[in-house]
């Protein structure tokens, strides 16, 4: 692979995939004159990805917040400040319950308390700032080849190819870039299905989240999560149960069991409508608390997102060459500890730093600093894949019987005992309306 000192021109990356981590790669390059990068996405417009987890949120460090501050460009920082939600007064925490709201055990800790809420919606606008310059849609990914001097050839749908000297897969889960790079990797079903939607954030609605910041409550075989995203500039959006803008706050309930224990037996979940998986979720908290029922109830069906939840099998370094990968194309990890984006733009940070270093120290060529990258990759991702499929297990597999989620959480209850937690918080609960209470959290 050549150097921009060795071809007297830029570097051409192509990068397949226009989520978190191509665009932050793209982002970190455009503006680098060593470089010539274009994102290639199959999406017809910007806007196509309305329905999926774009529209929910993620959790990002403060360290990496900092981080993306200081190297993405102006125009991208400045939408990016707008994406940071508000947290509640204490952080963000999680409360593990089971489904009579009953407090099990509390993640709170500085680490869990101190992460932001970033609208994904709202990242996706800020990385997509410029892009009519480096973003080409409705380009369909089909295949590469490595061409020798002429670099990677590499294919689409409509028959048209192109020519990079580095080919970046950032195209996902189902990744054909990984596919063709390491025909063997694979990925693994959980067999658990989650359903996801958006309820209406109001004053109201902010104080019945559990916990005041967000739960897990545990069912043996079911799991329900409820979170937040609170926008700055309007920290309250209407309580309309028919629609959820993108730019309004919103919370996020979330309703996980095994894909083949859905209690409508008549389809296939895909085959579902929204009003179906409502229906579903309320079937499934049928006993439970009246507050977390009355979240279910409230939630807007035209906002829902069903995830068969699918996690990465280990995958082992490979020989470095003119193509790689990043984010969920390299380790596709489960949703219950919220690293998934994240893993990404780490991804892209660091590759895109490997790549600028050897291009300007000049005593490398492009391929040592792929292999430094696909190296702390690697190793990063495979640990926090298992980690996510540890946190989904004690979820399911810990609490499979009655009996076992029992012992689990007694276990946790234990945990909780020992950890030491932030003194003061105030914790109400299940719920108050009183504007003492709101001012407390």
């Amino acid at each position: 692979m050549p150097t921009r000192l060795e071809s007297n021109r830029p570097l051409r990356v192509a990068i397949i995939g226009a989520g978190p981590g191509g665009l932050v790669l793209a982002q970190l390059l455009r503006d680098d004159p060593g470089f010539e990068v274009t994102v290639y996405e199959r999406g017809e417009a910007e806007g196509d990805e309305t329905s999926s987890l774009t529209g929910y949120r993620i959790l990002i460090t403060p360290e990496l917040l900092d981080s993306l501050r200081k190297h993405l460009p102006a125009d991208v920082q400045m939408l990016l400040e707008k994406a940071i939600g508000v947290s509640q007064k204490n952080g963000n925490r999680l409360g593990m319950m089971d489904t009579m709201c009953r407090l099990i055990c509390r993640v709170d800790l500085a680490g869990m308390r101190s992460l932001c809420s970033v609208s994904r919606w709202k990242l996706r606008k800020a990385l997509l700032s410029g892009s009519r310059e480096f973003v080409k849609f409705g380009r369909v990914f089909t295949s590469y080849e490595v061409d020798g001097s002429k670099g990677v050839k590499v294919s689409f749908s409509d028959g048209e190819s192109i020519h990079c000297d580095l080919l970046v897969g950032a195209d996902g889960a189902g990744s054909r870039v990984r596919k063709q790079l390491l025909p063997d990797s694979s990925r693994s079903s959980t067999g658990v299905t989650t359903i996801y939607f958006k309820a209406p954030y109001t004053p109201e609605t902010e104080a019945m989240i559990p916990w005041a910041s967000g739960i897990m409550a545990m069912a043996p075989r079911r799991s329900m999560v409820v979170a937040y995203y609170k926008n700055p500039a309007k920290p309250y959006g209407p309580y309309d149960l028919n629609n959820i803008d993108p730019e309004d706050s919103f919370l996020m309930v979330g309703m996980g069991c095994y894909t083949n224990e859905f209690f409508n037996q008549d389809k296939h979940p895909d085959e579902l409508t929204p009003e179906e998986l409502k229906d579903e979720c309320l079937n499934r908290a049928r006993g439970w608390h009246p507050l977390l029922q009355a979240l279910i109830a409230i939630t807007v069906p035209n906002s829902v997102f069903v995830s068969h939840i699918k996690t990465q099998d280990p995958i082992e370094p490979w020989k470095t060459g003119q193509v790689t990968i990043l984010g969920d194309a390299a380790h596709s990890m489960t949703p219950f500890l919220g690293q998934g984006a994240t893993n990404a733009i780490v991804d892209a940070m660091t590759l895109a730093e490997k790549l600028k270093w050897t291009e300007e120290k000049e005593k490398e060529t492009i391929t040592a600093g792929v292999r430094e990258y696909e190296s702390s990759m690697l190793k990063r991702g495979n640990a926090a894949v298992k980690n996510s499929l540890y946190a989904l297990d004690l979820t399911f597999a810990w609490g499979n019987t009655p009996w076992r989620a029992w012992f689990r959480n007694l276990a946790l209850s234990f945990w909780d005992i020992l950890t030491p937690h932030p003194a003061n918080l105030v914790e109400p609960f299940p719920v108050s309306y009183s504007e003492s209470n709101k001012k407390g959290n």
